[in-house]
């Protein structure tokens, strides 16, 4: 085994190739980091000429000379060939050590245990080994932690497995409140289309209505603008909305259908049918009462939601995504949900992944909602390994500690 510096075509090659792999660990990202400026290092190993592992670091400058180094959901390997770990992880050291390094930080894309959304363990995963190993090499371990921290990335992901699986079965492991709301925008022809770098605006605006009502800080418009130019067909937006010139005309085929029911002798002879239908024809006028309202304020088309994806090979991930609170009621991020599952299906893409939950599954969890809403779907919780530092430069690197407490 050699461990090299690999170049952007290695790199990307072999973590398009690699299940478990992140989005944060493709070419695309090292294209992204450049563009925002920072000090980005490929490296791998390399056996009998292939490349078997392969890692993206970003470089900061922090006291001194001395550099913090960081892996963002790397490297990419087989975590069940220790060898190729013990060689990785020490090579990587020297590495570092050769680049002025005070500290690297790891976190690792492996899972330690499948859990439900109620806390649950479904399944341990043999990944333990793999935290021995780290911190027999010097690694140190920061913990089994919980919450949604900006300083690390979130070690509980909620992940709708599609292995195996098509857009019925999907629905079908559904709760009863996803599957009638994903049947309310099937019905009601809740429309997604992808907006361009030019529209995102519009995807901004529906975050910013979502962070002023919620506690969450949501990224800048960089963060966004640079993966929708770098990724391409990797990174995608998208916004349902309601077009009028359709649903009108709709809502008034359920209006005359109602109506001709509720005129036919049978019905008008039982008192609890036509009850029943009198009720549908005022929820349908009600509808459409509101439809003419919305048409005359908002032209043809009302946009609802909107959404961020990433891509790879491996996953869906759902980044983030807004609501109008005013039109939460047309279950426009359902639509989007159900446009993006059946990307994944459509791709042969067999992990949707809903992303970060706190990892606190009590009633007073500070993403309660988030968790009840992604539980609905049938997905389980993947809890990760968790995050690594290795000092490099011991002494700098306790002074620096140090300093750090007395700042406060």
């Amino acid at each position: 085994m050699k461990f090299i510096t690999l170049t952007k075509e290695q790199f990307g090659q072999f973590c398009d190739q690699t299940a478990g792999s992140h989005f944060t660990q493709m070419a695309v990202n090292y294209d992204v980091k450049k563009a925002e400026g920072a000090e980005v290092h490929l490296v791998g190993v390399e056996e009998n000429g292939e490349i078997i592992a392969a890692c993206l670091l970003t470089a900061v400058p922090t006291i001194k000379l001395f550099k913090y180094f960081y892996t963002n959901r790397g490297p990419v390997m087989d975590y069940e060939n220790k060898t190729l770990v013990d060689f990785f992880f020490t090579e990587l050291k020297k590495y570092l050590k050769r680049h002025k390094a005070l500290f690297v930080r790891v976190d690792p894309y492996v899972p330690y245990q499948k859990r439900d959304h109620s806390g649950n363990v479904l399944h341990k995963y043999a990944t333990a080994s793999v935290i021995d190993e780290l911190e027999s090499l010097g690694y140190e371990h920061q913990g089994y932690t919980t919450g949604m921290k900006t300083n690390y990335q979130i070690r509980w992901h909620s992940v709708l497995d599609l292995t195996d699986k098509d857009s019925k079965s999907v629905l079908k492991d559904m709760d009863s409140l996803r599957k009638r709301n994903i049947k309310k925008v099937i019905k009601n022809g809740i429309k997604v289309r992808y907006l361009t770098e030019d529209e995102m605006p519009i995807f901004r605006q529906f975050m910013a209505d979502t962070s002023s009502k919620k506690e969450f800080q949501d990224r800048n418009d960089d963060f966004y603008r640079l993966r929708l130019r770098h990724f391409g067909d990797r990174a995608l937006m998208p916004l349902a909305y309601i077009d009028f010139t359709e649903y009108i005309p709709q809502l008034e085929d359920e209006k005359t259908a109602v109506e001709r029911s509720l005129s036919n002798e049978n019905t008008q002879k039982n008192e609890k049918k036509k009850a029943d239908l009198e009720k549908q024809l005022a929820a349908i006028e009600e509808r459409l009462k509101e439809a003419h309202t919305l048409h005359k304020e908002h032209g043809d088309t009302l946009p609802i939601a909107s959404a961020f994806y990433l891509i790879n090979p491996y996953e869906v991930v759902y980044l983030a995504g807004g609501t109008s609170n005013e039109f939460r009621h047309f279950a426009g991020s359902y639509a989007i949900q159900w446009q993006m599952i059946n990307y994944a299906l459509n791709h042969g893409i067999n992990r949707y992944n809903f992303y970060g939950i706190s990892g606190d599954f009590s009633e007073d969890a500070e993403d309660a909602g988030v968790i009840k809403f992604k539980k609905g779907f049938n997905a389980d919780v993947m809890e990760y390994i968790g995050d690594f530092v290795l000092p490099i430069n011991k002494p700098v690197y306790k002074a620096y500690q140090a300093m750090k407490k007395i700042k406060g």
